[in-house]
């Protein structure tokens, strides 16, 4: 390869060639740092390669690396490997290649599917069907929540103090792949049997010939994890609006918010409630798989920007009632239980009865596996405050351009600025670029020289009566003012019943959503964390629209269909 390349950089598996920014884009958006690499990123490809053995769908041989295949670092950025994920379209009965490319990328225009050999095995099938018939048939929460939750609990309690010498917690970061990659492994797990059922309705409703309604037949499952957050931090708000000598702190403003509120006695309920929403979620925020992410626990100012929002009435948002959400699906499952053949309504009616098992795991595990990364998180910022206490860099993104044996050195008192240095004004680069959607051989890892010259020209604005196109995530319609939002950390001037229109969305956003009327997205499939949330709180949600962000201005009056996927500008 020739040109500037990225510290970090995989190779492209031959084999499996077909490379997607889709669905791993809202997880890991920005440019991988070396530490995150070291300590997450790994331990992802095995945890993936575990999952995906153990629903059977990987057979011995398929993966003939030792490198990262699954999940990898190309052109700077985290890729999926499309290519054996579409194994699942053709190693399972009665699914596609095309079947998976909707579920889990929901955008771009991916290389056709070419059969391989070795493609078909039967062994696997059998496996997958085995696996297929435990999914359509779980009804309780599956056990994989459990699992996590203890694993991430037992890490936790292994995490050394923080006032403990250097390398008593640089070895414990060093324990953190290990122990992320059974969790992980058991999220992807959970993901993959939740596609099961999600597969199984996404065909009745093409068969039925309204293939827009997979949305509606999937509904609200209630207890998902990611809609907490939303539900339990407008309580805290509720304190807010409570109290007259809390309103006026808020009023004042953010800074020094909290140094305000713990020395006003008549802030004690506010102030203790905030404290049991971040020891309950404190360690969720946005691009949480992110070593130096920041999160609700370690950067309050996000939480109470979210506050914020949420202290006012929200009664005017406009979201749907769960009557009217609840009424449509019964419509719709009716409808395209008496579209399908006699033969597919069996599995129409266990894929319905499972999927929300499925979906609360999903987001159970995930949530779980993000815990698990707290004390690694919490140990790396000491370290990093350790590092500029001693006149180093402290800040903790600079520091992970490090990698874990260079923060050691580092730590040791060899000068690392200079390597730092270079590394920041490249990683500014790469993050400036947008990388490729699809990279499909290793003739197509872009040097960086190649993003910068394929830097897209700004799309232009959507004139009244353009019609924005996207996939449909959550039934219903909504209008109102577009808010653009590209920080969940600088939302000041979101107000209740506009639409929330963002680059991306994970847990970090899931405040913003409760008074937002609908949410656009400019990423996003069937499985993407935009559309479990927004069915949870009956919103209007619209994924995989290109360029919302900077086609749409703030205040255009739009109407969000997310029943037929458009986004109308209105007069």
């Amino acid at each position: 390869m020739s040109g500037s390349h990225w510290i970090v950089e995989g190779k492209v598996d031959e084999r499996w060639p077909i490379n997607t920014r889709g669905n791993v884009g809202e997880v890991m958006p920005e440019v991988i740092a070396p530490l995150q690499n070291d300590l997450i990123v790994a331990a992802t490809d095995l945890g993936f390669r575990d999952a995906l053995a153990r629903i059977g769908l990987l057979q011995h041989g398929d993966i003939a690396s030792e490198d990262p295949v699954l999940l990898n670092v190309l052109g700077g950025y985290a890729y999926l490997n499309l290519s054996l994920l579409r194994l699942l379209g053709v190693r399972t009965p009665g699914s596609s290649p095309e079947a998976i490319d909707f579920t889990f990328v929901g955008e771009g225009d991916p290389p056709p599917y070419q059969p391989k050999p070795g493609d078909k095995n039967l062994r696997a099938t059998l496996r997958l069907v085995g696996s297929a018939l435990i999914a359509l048939r779980q009804r309780e929460l599956p056990k994989v929540v459990a699992d996590n939750t203890t694993a991430a609990a037992s890490f936790e309690q292994a995490r050394p103090a923080l006032d403990s010498f250097d390398a008593d917690l640089l070895a414990f970061l060093r324990s953190t792949p290990d122990a992320f990659r059974p969790v992980f492994a058991n999220h992807i797990y959970a993901s993959a049997m939740s596609a099961i059922p999600a597969g199984v309705l996404s065909d009745a409703a093409v068969a039925a010939g309204e293939p827009a309604s997979v949305a509606t037949l999937i509904g609200a499952v209630g207890d998902v994890r990611s809609a907490e957050y939303a539900r339990d931090l407008a309580q805290v708000a509720a304190h807010v609006r409570a109290s007259e000598a809390v309103t006026r702190h808020f009023d004042q403003g953010t800074d020094d918010l909290m140094e305000r509120l713990r020395s006003d006695p008549q802030a004690e309920a506010f102030t203790a409630a905030f404290d049991r929403f971040l020891a309950q979620h404190g360690h969720r925020g946005p691009n949480d798989w992110d070593i130096a992410g920041r999160t609700w626990a370690n950067t309050p100012s996000l939480t109470l920007a979210a506050i914020e929002r949420l202290r006012v009435d929200l009664r005017s948002a406009g979201t749907n009632s769960s009557e009217t959400a609840a009424s449509a699906r019964a419509e719709t499952i009716a409808r395209i239980r008496n579209g399908v053949k006699p033969f597919q309504r069996k599995p129409f009616d266990l894929a319905l009865a499972s999927i929300g098992s499925w979906t609360r795991a999903r987001e159970g595990t995930r949530d779980r596996a993000v815990r698990l990364l707290q004390p690694p998180k919490q140990v790396f910022r000491e370290l990093a405050r350790r590092c500029g206490e001693r006149g180093g860099i402290g800040d903790p993104a600079t520091l992970a351009l490090l990698s874990l044996d260079e923060l050691s050195q580092y730590l040791g008192g060899h000068d690392m600025a200079p390597t730092i240095a270079t590394r920041q004004a490249l990683y500014q680069r790469f993050a400036d670029a947008t990388p490729r959607f699809f990279i499909t051989s290793p003739a197509t890892v872009p040097s960086l020289e190649e993003l910068e010259a394929e830097r897209p020209a700004a799309a232009a604005k959507a004139m009244t009566g353009e019609v924005l196109t996207g996939t449909a995530g959550s039934g219903g319609t909504a209008v109102g003012p577009a808010r653009i939002v590209l920080d969940p950390g600088e939302c000041a001037d979101l107000e209740p019943g506009e639409i929330l229109v963002c680059p991306i969305t994970d847990p970090g956003w899931t405040p913003l959503f409760l008074p937002a009327a609908a949410v656009v997205v400019e990423t996003g499939a069937l499985m993407s964390h935009a559309v479990i949330v927004s069915r949870e709180l009956g919103l209007p949600c619209v994924v995989a629209v290109a360029n919302a962000t900077t086609r749409l201005t703030n205040g255009q009056r739009i109407e969000v269909n997310s029943t037929n996927g458009t986004v109308t500008v209105l007069p």
